[in-house]
């Protein structure tokens, strides 16, 4: 018990020394910052599902390399990791989390809560992801939606793939390619509360209508309606089993190809960060 009650003290004091050494300030300015940037806790939550995605994937027995961020010339693959299994060729995985504000981006909030009316605001919806998710869903399933009375309260679990045009990329429009990546691993916390991951192939995801070697903006995984379904209800091709994706993949990349970033935490690109000595000072 001591030893426990010892390590969180030291974590602690690490967290501290980083507010004040790193920052410049101490533990409450640090926490009232990240309270009023979203973007702030935006590239935290990122880079929590990315460090969980590597300790999942080398739980199940891959090779997992970081891939670098800033590389040397072309730069050919985007995703976070290169992946595989002992000798056999890589692929290249993508962390990403949920859409954030997908409940108001599409009305959710102000859908009613009647039957006979909620009845009506679904059949005016004749395409897009809120259109294919009613048609994936069975009549006993929309019924009970319907009599829930709970659909504007719903959590929607959806992508949201935004990539830049410019730079190095070779996009036209301004979502990845298809090819950028081999899978995308979903973490649902911003959702579910927890940090899990659901697996799909990019090669298996509809593509955009307008490109077709992007992938669309937004996948819309499951909506959970208070009540009634409040776990994913898996539509191909997600899925929680990782193996499966990956025994699917083909194309790997060529090994010749790979920029991997070796950096231990707390280094930079160029080399060794302060943030490094932080934890060593008393």
């Amino acid at each position: 018990m001591i030893r426990k009650r010892d390590s969180r003290t030291n974590k602690v004091n690490s967290l501290l020394q980083f507010a004040k050494k790193f920052c410049g300030v101490d533990e409450n300015v640090l926490l009232e910052a990240l309270l009023i940037s979203g973007n702030a806790r935006g590239y935290i939550l990122g880079a929590v599902s990315e460090m969980l995605l590597k300790q999942l994937l080398d739980g199940l027995g891959y090779e997992v390399l970081r891939i670098r961020e800033k590389w040397e010339g072309e730069k050919k693959h985007h995703g976070d990791y290169y992946i595989r299994r002992s000798g056999s060729p890589w692929f290249v995985v993508e962390s990403k989390g949920v859409k954030s504000n997908s409940e108001k981006w599409h009305g959710i909030r102000n859908t009613p809560r009647d039957s006979r009316q909620l009845e009506t605001w679904f059949k005016r919806k004749k395409s897009g992801e809120i259109y294919e998710w009613l048609n994936s869903l069975s009549s006993s399933q929309r019924d009970k939606i319907l009599l829930s009375k709970r659909f504007p309260d719903s959590k929607i679990i959806e992508t949201h793939f935004v990539s830049g045009t410019a730079g190095r990329a070779g996009r036209t429009i301004a979502t990845p390619k298809k090819a950028e990546f081999h899978v995308v691993a979903l973490d649902l916390f911003l959702r579910t509360g927890k940090h899990e991951f659901i697996f799909a192939s990019s090669a298996d995801l509809a593509p955009s209508e307008s490109h077709p070697d992007h992938l669309k903006q937004n996948y819309i995984v499951d909506i959970l309606v208070p009540t009634v379904n409040e776990t994913p209800n898996l539509r191909k091709p997600w899925t929680r089993d990782f193996n499966q994706v990956f025994s699917s993949l083909g194309n790997p990349v060529h090994e010749g190809d790979m920029q991997i970033d070796t950096r231990e935490p707390g280094e930079r690109e160029a080399g060794i960060d302060d943030i490094t000595e932080l934890y060593m000072e008393e």
